[in-house]
């Protein structure tokens, strides 16, 4: 056909590379009690699967001791179909929790990954925590899933002191509350159509509760399915018979109390807990099938208790095997790279070489690391006759090792033990360039920056240091008899220095946020990474335990500056377990500081309290890549008033980079006009901010090892901006105090629909502030989640003698009136919020305040971040386009309306205070000649500069200053410029 084109569309790119895939997995954790012989799944892939794995965390439910299992091919799994779609399958054993680590993968090196934990328990009965008796001895029959709902229960039916009632009365009843996470995603069955799970919580020692059933006839184990948020406990409640024939025994030597423990690992973080005789053994409990009561006494208490469980009754057999000879013991640091071995000993059940597995998790000190599962057939050397086995693999020094060994005997039954040790090099006693170095935490500095060159080991006993310029602490003195920062004696591991010699090893201790000590040395040359020894007992894991810093000037004298390297976070663990912490940037890079000169160093304990051992410096890897990052922010955000008219920050390059690859964004604004200094690695860098004004900076840093982005928020307000507490809200009927009124509404009551609405009618709220006349009606004020506030001058936490208080189970509105000052303002708000991201609004009241009958008009919105309860953020009144709201007040008396959660649905916010920062609007000059001047005059606000400027033509290519900056004083100021200077064009830049 002529005429005729054909037009082709033409696809480039690259090719989609086919995935390996895990599904059909069984038993799959989606509830709990998933009965199965046999783990199965698919494993799929177009490419073809080359290989599986899986590894087994096995765990009994009656001993509660866990194994591993490495299955593969031939080895415990049994693989069957084509390789693009492979059956998979392992044999499980009954009545065992599980974790499974399944592994594909396809010929082009696709993997794919997949975690599943699951039990395949059977129970033979259960029966639930809160439904103990009622009314006097009644009880209610199985099934019975929420049957006791709401239901009474009567002196001698339980006996409670605290707590709430989600699913029953309490008082006498026991406290009910519904289970949270991570227990609502491992639900029973009875509970995945609706109904909620309830558990008993807010124990204390003699609460008990009485449980009448049929119980099944026959002879069990009992387990209890509980929680524990303050620590382990052996004997958290005590189980008996107190009606019926039921029969509790010990099967062994042990005798009563039969009682059950928590592990201790949260409020929520449910396990099965046997009950056990006071020979630890698991109790056997008989029923004949007729009405039996038992009741559960709590003891050392602190419990969440879900649901009892019957179980058929089992024996834990023990292992034969001892483990022998284990090397490095893990009792001493610095043990010589070389091999690490030990022995296993079993002569009434000899061990299979294939049943030892070892997995050996290894990070060396540039962080670089592996787990590595061994076995006899993969990287173990086992020799010797299977009753008397040696063992042992190969290590690398200046690594840390965690071993943990599993052995498991003829009989089928494993022993487990974990080693933790190093391999770091041991320093050298003189200081050597480019060699492993260490310094003692309690050996800083004296008399004004005075010190110890090296070696020095207890060479300070007795030397005190000056507060402020060697030290800075809330405590003082301690077992190394020096004045300064806390010291203490402890029992570390070995170490040459202590062992046999005398010396006495010391730490740091009783730490406080904003502790420091100064530690000045001749450093050894060489380029290192910084590690800290320490331990940590608090119960909280703190990302900025403290950090480490150069004093760059002032050593000696109260007025020093600091160049931060970097953090380190201790976890928590126990005040008597040590362990290796490295120094990172902010971006995770392992920190590098360079020695070979008379140098000072600097330990800050910011957030966490720990204690600090001794700090080793190694030397850095030539070869890491560090990647850029930003710190040094002033502003820094951390704390509430930091007037400034200029942001400054630090971008920090290993290669080195360009100016032109600093980027920074200014509330949404990418900036030009970025002032620079430093160098190529360490440029310093600043831009004018205004003041009175909130601000969240972005700022990029790109090189050749990549890009790093941080964020800083931060305000630039003025601790003087008119502030006012969100508790001080009106009272009895639109009275107020004006100001100032530091706490000075404290006890007075509200008049709801007047001074507030509460639509929050929470009966346990707090009110340690405010009073609550009709209850309910008012919001709760607490100090509570306040704590977590930084500093104002006012409060206790700021040194004044006010206490801080803040609004919760705030949803309504509450008035302030007040003689607001007369001005044009932005409108700030401190808030925290521990759900989701919410607003508060602010309106103008234009109805009479002393009546029901107001009306309000819209001024804005407080939009509020989730960040946590404790938490406290800035929120910056907007208008509907999310601009920042300018509000005018005229200085007469005007009342203001906080509203909390104004759109359905959304969550209550926490609120502390609110403040109003003056705006910098263009001021209007006005130019007069007299006396041979020229007079520019204009009006000023307090807290800000003026500086003028003029051009002769306004083409000229920059403005000059007229003199120098005007600070305000809210009054008209005045610049002179003289008349002979001819034609001129002025203008004022506000700072």
């Amino acid at each position: 056909m002529a005429g005729m084109a054909t037009a082709c569309l033409l696809f480039c790119g690259s090719a989609v590379q086919a995935q390996s895939s895990i599904t059909g997995v069984y038993p799959n954790g989606a509830n709990m009690f998933q009965p199965s012989s046999t783990l199965s799944f698919t494993a799929s892939s177009p490419a073809g699967v080359t290989n599986v794995t899986v590894q087994l965390t096995v765990t009994s439910l009656y001993s509660g001791q866990s194994f591993l299992k490495n299955l593969a091919s031939g080895n415990g799994l049994t693989i069957t179909g084509p390789n693009t779609g492979l059956s998979v399958s392992a044999t499980l054993s009954s009545n065992t929790l599980y974790s499974a680590v399944i592994q594909v993968k396809d010929a082009n090196g696709s993997v794919a990954s997949q975690t599943v934990k699951f039990d395949t328990i059977t129970p033979s009965y259960t029966w639930e925590a809160e439904d103990y008796n009622y009314g006097g001895g009644l009880f209610i029959d199985n099934p019975q899933t929420n049957a006791y709902a709401g239901l009474v229960a009567n002196a001698g039916d339980a006996q409670n002191s605290n707590g709430g009632a989600s699913y029953r009365p309490i008082n006498p009843g026991l406290s009910t509350e519904g289970i949270g996470s991570p227990e609502t995603s491992y639900k029973r069955v009875q509970y995945l159509t609706g109904q909620q799970d309830y558990d008993v919580g807010f124990t204390d020692g003699g609460d008990y509760g009485n449980y009448t059933r049929h119980y099944p006839a026959g002879v069990y184990n009992l387990f209890v399915r509980a929680a524990g948020g303050n620590g382990a406990h052996t004997e958290s409640a005590d189980i008996t018979v107190v009606g019926g024939s039921a029969v509790i025994s010990s099967p062994g030597a042990g005798a009563s109390p039969y009682k059950f423990g928590v592990k201790g690992l949260g409020w929520q973080t449910y396990d099965f807990m046997p009950v056990t005789d006071s020979a630890g053994d698991l109790v056997r409990i008989t029923f004949d099938g007729n009405p039996a009561t038992l009741q559960v006494l709590q003891n050392q208490a602190s419990d969440n208790m879900n649901f009892f469980m019957l179980m058929p009754t089992n024996v834990v057999i023990p292992s034969t095997v001892t483990l022998t000879n284990v090397s490095p013991d893990g009792s001493a640091l610095y043990n010589p790279a070389g091999t690490f071995s030990f022995g296993a000993y079993s002569p009434a059940a000899p061990v299979d070489a294939n049943n030892i597995l070892v997995q050996v998790t290894a990070t060396n000190l540039w962080l670089q690391g592996s787990v590595t599962s061994l076995s006899a057939s993969s990287g173990l050397t086992v020799t010797g006759p299977s009753t008397n086995l040696s063992v042992s693999f190969p290590t690398t020094s200046n690594t840390i090792y965690t071993v943990f060994i599993q052995i498991t005997d003829a009989n089928g039954t494993p022993i487990s033990s974990t080693v933790s040790f190093d391999t770091i090099v041991l320093p050298p006693v003189t200081p050597t360039a480019n060699a492993n170095y260490t310094f003692e935490a309690e050996d800083f500095d004296w008399g004004s920056g005075q010190y110890f060159d090296n070696p020095q080991t207890n060479a300070y006993n007795g030397f005190d240091g000056t507060a402020e310029i060697d030290f800075h602490a809330t405590q003082h003195g301690g077992d190394y008899n020096r004045v300064g920062l806390t010291t203490e004696s402890l029992n570390e591991k070995q170490r040459p220095q202590y062992n046999g010699t005398g010396k006495q090893d010391y730490d740091v201790g009783f730490n406080d946020g904003g502790n420091w000590g100064n530690y000045t040395r001749h450093y050894p040359a060489g380029t290192y990474n910084i590690w800290v020894r320490g331990s940590n007992g608090t119960g909280n894991t703190s990302a900025d335990s403290g950090s480490i810093s150069i004093v760059t000037s002032g050593v000696g004298t109260g007025s020093q500056t600091l160049s931060q390297l970097g953090k380190f976070s201790i976890p928590a663990i126990a005040w008597s377990t040590y362990g290796w912490y490295p120094i990172k940037d902010p971006v995770g890079n392992l920190a590098q500081f360079t020695g070979g000169s008379l140098q000072t160093l600097r330990m800050t304990i910011d957030g966490g309290n720990c204690n600090e051992n001794f700090f080793l410096l190694t030397p850095a890897n030539p070869d890491v890549v560090l990647q850029p990052y930003v710190d040094g922010f002033t502003p820094d955000s951390l704390a509430l008033f930091q007037p400034s008219n200029t942001l400054t920050f630090v971008a920090h390059s290993q290669p080195g980079t360009a100016t032109s690859n600093i980027g920074l964004n200014l509330n949404g604004v990418n900036v030009t006009g970025m002032t620079f200094s430093g160098t190529a690695n360490s440029r310093n860098v600043s831009y004018p901010v205004q003041l009175n004004t909130y601000y969240t900076a972005i700022v990029t840093v790109t090189d050749t090892h990549g890009t790093a982005t941080i964020t800083n928020s931060f305000g630039t307000f003025i601790s003087t901006n008119y502030q006012w507490e969100c508790e001080d809200y009106n009272y009895g009927g639109g009275n107020f105090i004006d100001n100032p009124q530091l706490d000075g509404y404290s006890g007075f009551g509200s008049v709801s629909n007047i001074d507030n609405v509460q639509l929050d009618f929470n009966p346990n709220k707090p009110t340690q502030y405010r009073a609550d006349n009709a209850p309910g009606a008012a919001p709760g004020t607490t100090t509570g989640d306040v704590n977590g506030e930084l500093p104002r001058a006012n409060f206790t936490s700021g040194g004044g003698t006010g206490i801080d208080y803040e609004i919760g189970y705030f949803n309504g509105w509450v008035n302030y009136t007040r003689h607001y000052p007369a001005g044009t303002y932005y409108v700030m708000g401190r808030f925290a919020e521990g759900n989701n991201p919410t607003e508060d609004t602010l309106s103008l009241v234009t109805g009479d305040v002393t009546t029901t009958n107001q009306t309000a008009t819209l001024l804005g919105t407080f939009p509020i971040r989730a960040l946590g309860w404790s938490t406290w953020g800035w929120s910056q009144l907007t208008d509907s386009n999310g601009k920042p709201m300018k509000v005018t007040l005229d200085g007469s008396a005007t009342t203001l309306r906080l509203g909390s959660s104004p759109i359905v649905g959304h969550d209550e916010a926490n609120a502390g205070f609110l403040m109003l920062a003056a705006t910098t609007p263009s001021p209007k000059l006005t130019v007069t000649v007299s006396g041979g001047s020229i007079h520019i005059s204009f009006p000023t606000q307090t807290g800000y500069s003026y500086q003028v400027q003029y051009k002769n033509s306004l083409a000229d290519a920059s403005w000059t200053s007229l003199g120098g900056a005007v600070s305000g004083n809210g009054a008209v100021q005045t610049v002179d410029d003289p008349t002979t200077i001819g034609s001129r064009f002025y203008r004022v830049q506000i700072q």
